[in-house]
């Protein structure tokens, strides 16, 4: 059977479909990349535990993803997550009981909402019960050369130095969105003439932010054919520790190319408005004003690019409120 990511469902839909029906103690991932979307979903199921090795950690988890992979290891006891010495890519979902597998799948999806959310991206296989040693053989070997991520130190980085004229568009290394404010749009955009919810919302994304900030928003797909599956599933950590599904967004053509022009969550766009409003005090729906804005400190956010289509958004407050 082969699993893939439609308009009906999603891999990561199946991933906790198959760990509720399966008789079993113990979902082990093996990944090159990790996001924190599906370790929080996954994590969920009651009674199995969940085991993940990130693969390509040490080519790639910033300080800050670490920090957050260990705040969701610290509460909750069931989910282990280990970083390998040996890099590896592959893609392994083994189901077990009592330590023997029951189920697995492999094939091309990551353990991120990217890999598991995007539709027709990815496909995970299952693998046929005579393969189940020979694919705890090569599991097996990658265990070996795992350590717990308490255990990780960071080396330390050296932090580029940013020229003044570029200040207003980065603040502590984070990439500064412009305003957040608009009558119809942005932070009101259920207030528009569209169908939307008046508790809608979203960031903008503008060929501004584009230009500046080249490698935070990839280009799109040539592929046009299947609209609904044109745009990109982030997973998003924010200052405060919450943790959101996020989509990059409609398009703009800048030199040939296509990009997104707006991030908004992922199935519903209201969790970004409620969440906004919560933060800066304001009931949800609400029409949020330029004062409002001046009363919370900031109309902005920051974003760094911090995993495999993996992000850190930054709404705390006092921040330079752009014009």
């Amino acid at each position: 059977m082969v699993f893939y990511t439609s308009k009906i469902t999603s891999l990561q839909q199946n991933l906790v479909q198959i760990t509720e029906g399966l008789d079993c103690d113990e979902l082990f991932v093996l990944s090159g990349y990790v996001g924190p979307g599906p370790l929080q979903n996954l994590s969920l199921v009651d009674g199995v535990k969940l085991n993940v090795i990130y693969g390509l950690a040490l080519e790639s988890v910033s300080q800050f993803l670490h920090e957050e992979l260990l705040r969701i290891v610290s509460k909750d006891k069931k989910t282990k997550i280990f970083y390998s010495t040996t890099p590896s890519h592959v893609k392994i979902y083994i189901w077990l009981k009592k330590g023997a597998p029951v189920y697995c799948l492999n094939g091309s999806a990551n353990f991120t909402s990217n890999g598991l959310l995007k539709p027709y991206r990815e496909v995970l296989s299952q693998v046929p019960a005579s393969q189940f040693k020979s694919m705890m053989e090569y599991v097996s070997l990658i265990q070996g050369a795992c350590f717990p991520i308490q255990e990780y130190e960071p080396k330390a980085k050296i932090t580029k130095m940013i020229a003044a004229e570029e200040e207003v568009q980065y603040s502590k290394g984070m990439y500064l969105t412009g305003s957040l404010f608009a009558a119809r749009s942005k932070i009101n955009w259920g207030h528009g003439d569209a169908h939307t919810n008046p508790r809608d919302a979203y960031i903008p994304i503008s060929t501004k932010d584009i230009k500046r900030a080249p490698n935070l928003f990839p280009a799109k797909t040539e592929n046009k054919g299947l609209g609904f599956a044109d745009n990109d599933p982030i997973d998003i950590i924010w200052d405060d520790g919450t943790i959101m599904t996020g989509i990059l967004e409609g398009t703009q053509s800048i030199g040939g190319e296509r990009f997104p022009n707006k991030i908004a969550t992922y199935k519903d766009k209201k969790i970004l408005g409620d969440y906004l409003r919560l933060r800066m005090g304001i009931e949800p729906g609400e029409f949020v004003t330029e004062l409002d804005f001046v009363n919370y400190g900031r109309n902005n956010i920051g974003i760094k690019l911090i995993g495999d289509a993996t992000y850190q958004f930054d709404f705390s407050k006092p921040s330079t409120v752009q014009p």
